[in-house]
């Protein structure tokens, strides 16, 4: 039996329940759809200039799923800002979402004291914390969505979250019949990437097998990179591997020269797998681009190219549905690797000497409630 059809092994190793949480994507986009306002934006709503969705780790993330989904159905720029500064333009015209899904990410909380500052209309989403406590005594508009879930896992009711924001703000139309199409193909995939799936058939679990002890390279589209970044993300803190990602067209002018068979002389090629993320609704020339590239990884001696492509009927399951692959993926390599995806002490690690050294948590804090 492969190591990953051991129902009661994966049980044992995934102690937190991490492929659950990837099992529920659906149900947790669908209960997203649910989230109301819990503090209303305040008098006649203004159609901003421009929105920043300021948020970082596992909260920024639905902000590039909806930049690459609906960036081309509005006029009005939508940007991710993953800085510790807010872009210079940031004023009145301005809509910042600040997302926090634990409501205690420092840099989210100092980029919302610069948002309010800087005059932008303000909005929240996030389960509690100290950014919960803040939207309660200045009264900012804040989407509360259900706690308790690992910030990686609760993409899909951020992204439900996101979505009500920019219609009661009237940035895109009402897009919400696509997100229960999306769910419905994502019922349908998560049964075939289960758990009870054996190897033989089920694409994650191929996978997952061919990346043991390597370092992934992912490849996608621009118009993808949500999906790129997310497999990155997922196998740093699910896999507890290094990983890296890049964007075509752009590789196509500098990284694919580093795929050479000098460089890959002195390293082994079978540590470097490649997984292209293709889109089944791919132009002539982007799968030229794309299938250009794979032929130069291959001639450099690469010896795993693999291709993560699903089938979806909207734009977003497209896009959700290779993310749930991609997560299922992750989870299945740490548990083939013999560990626990859900916990991440490097980074909890980090943010705790992070806060001991600037206690800028609690400076943020008073500053904004006393």
């Amino acid at each position: 039996m492969q190591i990953l059809d051991d129902l009661r092994l994966l049980e044992s190793r995934d102690r937190s329940g991490m492929l659950r949480l990837v099992e529920s994507f659906p149900d947790l986009l669908a209960e997203g759809l649910e989230c109301r306002w819990e503090i209303q934006p305040k008098g006649p709503i203004e159609k901003p200039s421009n929105v920043i969705i300021i948020g970082y780790g596992g909260s920024a993330i639905s902000g590039d799923i909806l930049r690459d989904w609906l960036s081309r159905r509005t006029t009005i720029q939508i940007e991710i800002c993953r800085d510790l500064e807010l872009p210079t333009y940031a004023g009145e015209g301005t809509l910042a979402i600040c997302v926090s899904y634990s409501g205690e990410t420092e840099e989210s909380l100092k980029l919302l004291e610069a948002a309010i500052k800087a005059g932008c209309q303000v909005a929240v989403a996030t389960s509690g914390g100290i950014m919960s406590e803040i939207c309660n005594k200045l009264n900012l508009p804040t989407v509360r969505v259900r706690g308790g879930l690992p910030p990686r896992a609760a993409l899909p009711l951020i992204l439900s979250a996101l979505v009500l924001m920019l219609l009661t703000f009237d940035i895109v139309g009402d897009v919400r019949g696509e997100i229960v199409q999306a769910i419905r193909e994502l019922k349908a995939q998560v049964i075939k990437l289960g758990p009870s799936v054996s190897s033989v058939s089920n694409p994650s679990k191929k996978l997952a097998l061919e990346l043991i002890d390597s370092m992934p390279i992912i490849y996608s589209l621009e118009r993808m990179s949500s999906v790129a970044r997310r497999l990155k993300d997922q196998f740093n803190e699910n896999s507890k591997v290094p990983a890296k990602f890049d964007l075509l067209p752009e590789a196509c002018h500098n990284e694919i020269q580093g795929w050479s068979s000098t460089w890959l002389s002195s390293h082994r090629g079978d540590r470097f797998p490649v997984i292209l993320i293709r889109d089944s609704k791919e132009t002539s020339d982007e799968t030229s681009r794309l299938e250009l590239l794979k032929e130069q990884v291959r001639l450099a001696g690469i010896e795993s190219i693999n291709e993560i492509k699903t089938e979806a009927t909207t734009d977003l399951g497209r896009i959700l549905l290779s993310i749930n692959l991609g997560d299922f993926t992750s989870v299945y390599l740490a548990l083939a690797k013999g560990l626990d995806p859900t916990p991440i002490p490097a980074i909890e690690q980090l943010k705790r000497n992070l806060e001991s050294r600037s206690g800028e948590k609690e400076k943020i804090r008073k500053a904004l409630i006393g």
